[in-house]
């Protein structure tokens, strides 16, 4: 049976932008004449404020809590392991954003700690369909180097990612916990010395 993964190489060039693109385009801070927010009941999620609303942090990605270990998350197949990074997929998962469908989930872990997620979609209007939907849940996005193909949501410890291939139509969703991924984003996926 052949497993489809995607591109290792492509992850480790989006991860170059990660630290760069969430400390470059923090999301704005609430007037100071507003109330702070209340501490959501029974998560230990950051809040961000942007104006106009206040975001909650991602704590989870589909009911999986990042910080989970890979062997508590049923049906994992592992596809590749370097250094402390481990990548694993579900077979025969679908994921749904509104109208568009998601496929080909690779879960990243990192120290046996689940860290990232990166899901793979067809079209562009499946592109847009998911831009909207996140767009209207967190904030506007923040294009990596003016491409409106290539979006970011810095939302707390996480970052969002969004890579649309116009020539594949293709694309890849991508959810970072930073806290736990960073150890792992050095080169060949061993943490930085």
């Amino acid at each position: 049976m052949k497993i489809r993964c995607l591109p290792i190489a492509a992850l480790c060039c989006l991860l170059t932008c990660v630290p760069a693109l969430a400390s470059k385009h923090a999301p704005a801070k609430a007037p100071a004449h507003k109330a702070p927010a209340a501490e959501p009941k029974g998560g230990d999620h950051e809040t961000v404020e942007a104006p106009g609303k206040v975001i909650k942090e991602p704590n989870a990605f589909h009911g999986t809590k990042w910080g989970t270990p890979m062997s508590a998350i049923p049906d994992l197949t592992m596809v590749e392991k370097d250094g402390q990074a481990a990548y694993a997929t579900v077979q025969g998962v679908v994921y749904r954003i509104g109208e568009a469908f998601l496929s080909d989930v690779v879960y990243g872990f990192c120290q046996d700690k689940f860290a990232a997620v990166m899901v793979e979609y067809k079209g562009r209007k499946a592109h847009e369909t998911i831009r909207n939907f996140l767009a209207a849940k967190y904030t506007k996005p923040v294009e990596a180097d003016g491409n409106p193909d290539a979006l970011g949501w810095p939302i707390g410890n996480v970052l969002i990612r969004m890579e649309f291939s116009a020539s594949k139509d293709t694309g890849i969703l991508s959810y970072f916990y930073q806290p736990l991924f960073t150890p792992c984003s050095g080169p060949d996926g061993k943490a930085p010395q």
